[in-house]
């Protein structure tokens, strides 16, 4: 019984050092989209947050200001759904069953 103790404790800090890892890992992902042009792109963070805005002088001239700004939050808005399919991977990666409690009772696997 207390081997099982001990596995299950072992388990549950293996666990706990993936869910950091995997918790740092989410926290450095970051997402670019680029305007089909190619005159706009932009990256966000982690968090969704807009980080880096690259505008080439053409699309100053190819564009008003009001379609500028309307291209801008539609890449940030695509950037950022590419942010969750990578969080959304990377976390289904990282899922496995945890320890039950009939994993560890006596009667589990025939011990009594």
């Amino acid at each position: 019984m207390a081997d099982r103790w001990s596995a299950m404790l072992d388990e549950l800090a293996r666990q706990r050092a993936e869910l950091t890892r995997v918790g740092d890992a989410v926290g450095r992902l970051t997402a670019r989209a680029v305007s089909p042009d190619r005159l706009v792109a932009v990256t966000v963070d982690a968090r969704g947050l807009l980080v880096d805005l690259t505008i080439e002088p053409a699309a100053l001239r190819r564009h008003r200001s009001d379609q500028l700004a309307d291209l801008i939050t539609g890449l940030v808005r695509d950037a950022d759904d590419r942010l969750r399919r990578q969080r959304n991977q990377v976390l289904a990666a990282a899922v496995q069953p945890s320890p039950d409690y009939v994993d560890v009772r006596p009667d589990a696997s025939g011990d009594r």
